[in-house]
């Protein structure tokens, strides 16, 4: 007698004792074995299920510091960028201690934690290899594929947007300091930063000066002057922080952006603001975590 269905333990309790998938009935040859317990036990031993919305994105800057570099550019617009780190501000250490660069400030008032906390989109990046043909190894034998080069191609964040537009002017400042813009005088055209203008200032503002300067030349910054490191860490919920554990780090080297989409505005339902960006890297470095033990 042949008896085929699903195993016995989705038909209740019964299933719990007698795991069982089963195809004969007199000898049943348990192709699939397993208990709830072990099964539970299993992820436990493991850290538990990892969560794709825990995750903590972090930039390190050149060390350029002329009046013009990248970070006296951003610094104007109060991302409170520094050699000393982040100072605590939802972080586990009390300071991250990341050297080697100039780290987003951190803070209420600091423009810097919006970028960093309000990032609402971030991707592990993928690598792959290209490739190569060989044929006629042996007798008889088709085409072979074998590795040579090791592909990078880019990775896409996203950021949900403040009142101020935090997110846009940044990646716009990013974007404006690759490709620097000059008047006919060869004098660097700055972009304008006031505060605190009504509606009708602002747009008298926006319509005057070098905003509608159409004679400028462009003039390319110098790769080291605007590639940055970018940190992304793949956290999980710890005993005592909601990313107190993380597994594995990727490191992207030379980060630029080379696309800012379009963000969508609409006379429809209030909904958040979003801007997405994409960026080139040259190569990533993937750190490693064992947090099967992790306590904490």
């Amino acid at each position: 007698m042949i008896r085929v269905g699903l195993p016995l333990y989705f038909c209740g309790c019964l299933g719990l004792y007698i795991p069982e998938y089963a195809i004969n009935i007199n000898i049943p040859p348990r192709l699939f074995s397993v208990s709830i317990k072990n099964f539970m036990q299993t992820i436990i031993a493991h850290g538990g299920i990892s969560y794709s919305n825990n995750y903590d994105v972090e930039w390190i800057f050149p060390n350029n510091t002329g009046n013009n570099s990248l970070v006296s550019k951003l610094n104007e617009f109060n991302f409170g960028l520094s050699l000393s780190g982040t100072l605590g501000f939802g972080d586990q250490e009390g300071q991250e201690g990341l050297v080697g660069g100039n780290i987003l400030g951190s803070g209420v008032q600091s423009k810097g934690t919006v970028i960093k906390y309000f990032c609402e989109e971030a991707q592990l990046p993928n690598v792959s290899a290209m490739t190569g043909q060989t044929t006629g190894r042996l007798l008889g034998e088709g085409q072979v594929n074998y590795a040579h080069t090791r592909l990078y191609t880019d990775f896409q964040l996203g950021w949900i947007c403040d009142a101020d537009l935090t997110p846009l002017k940044f990646l716009n400042l990013w974007y404006g300091h690759i490709f620097g813009e000059y008047d006919i005088a060869g004098k660097k055209i700055n972009p304008q930063n006031v505060t605190g203008q009504k509606l009708s200032k602002f747009k008298d503002t926006a319509a005057e000066g070098n905003n509608i300067l159409s004679e400028r030349t462009i003039r390319l910054n110098y790769p080291d002057e605007y590639m940055a490191k970018c940190l992304i860490t793949k956290t999980e919920k710890g005993a005592n922080a909601s990313n107190g554990r993380a597994a594995m780090a990727y490191t992207m080297l030379d980060c630029f952006p080379y696309a800012i989409d379009a963000v969508p505005l609409s006379a429809g339902a209030s909904q958040a603001t979003k801007v997405t960006a994409n960026f080139y890297y040259s190569k990533h470095t993937i750190s490693y975590n064992n947090i099967q033990n992790f306590k904490g």
